[in-house]
């Protein structure tokens, strides 16, 4: 999506502000005001809004984002039906495991996670919602465009940058191209340690019911782990069967 023709200065700042926030964690005037290239008294101004409404915490000269975001984002995300369906069946399938259960959607172009779920504190992945992944690359990606439309699928294609996370992931098109090939016949997708070094992930996708692809849902673990049988077959049968029980619940949602 292109950007506005003609964007409001001050929201694009305020939206500066927000977003090197979120990236830094805590931040003071001076180093926010450096880093979106504004003026202090700029930056102080936008600030001193935000921590009326409740958007930033003030703790010694120092800013965070407030818990105010943390409830819109429950908004936005429990407007989706997917996530309400989803959430419970993904928490039972990592239950006793050492395994991340992922729920995800393409949007922008992009995948994003609306729910993680971890079923043992032994493993250290990140399990934040909302955080943004590469298609070509992850399980629920490949998932993804497996799945969607053509006129979408040349979309998504013309604008992923086949981005290189380690020696095992896609760079070239025309692999893509047979991957994405190879996860729509067998309706699974694997990602070999291609996101992410020592990490593999299985990934299937849901669809709506009006048969669209939606999104989709992945088991991650140790790459010493997913192998042989269980990674191969196992992990795939309870993807399917959650998946088909969270597309029975979206019809009758």
């Amino acid at each position: 999506m292109g950007r506005a023709n003609t964007p409001v200065e001050s929201v694009e700042t305020l939206l500066s502000v927000v977003e090197f926030l979120e990236q830094s964690g805590e931040a003071g005037v001076t180093e926010i005001a450096k880093a979106v290239d504004v003026s202090k008294s700029t930056v102080h101004n936008h600030l001193t809004t935000l921590r009326q409404r409740g958007y930033v915490v003030n703790e010694d000269g120092q800013y965070r984002l407030g818990l105010r975001f943390l409830r819109i984002g429950e908004t936005t995300r429990m407007r989706t039906d997917l996530f309400e369906i989803a959430r419970p069946q993904i928490e039972t399938l990592v239950e006793g495991t050492d395994l991340v259960g992922n729920l995800a959607v393409e949007e922008l172009g992009s995948g994003v996670y609306l729910y993680r779920s971890r079923g043992s504190d032994e493993i250290e992945f990140s399990t934040r919602a909302g955080e943004r992944h590469d298609l070509h690359c992850t399980a629920t990606g490949k998932s993804i465009l497996a799945h969607v439309s053509p006129e979408r699928f040349e979309a998504l294609l013309d604008s992923i940058d086949l981005v290189s996370y380690t020696a095992q992931t896609i760079t070239e098109k025309g692999e893509l191209l047979d991957e994405v090939d190879r996860v729509r016949n067998r309706g699974i997708a694997f990602d070999e340690e291609e996101y992410g070094r020592g990490l593999r992930c299985v990934g299937v996708p849901i669809f709506g019911p009006d048969d669209t692809v939606i999104g989709a849902i992945s088991l991650s673990g140790p790459a010493a782990d997913m192998n042989g049988t269980w990674y191969r077959e196992t992990l795939p049968e309870r993807l399917q069967a959650t998946k088909n029980r969270i597309e029975v619940n979206l019809r009758d949602y």
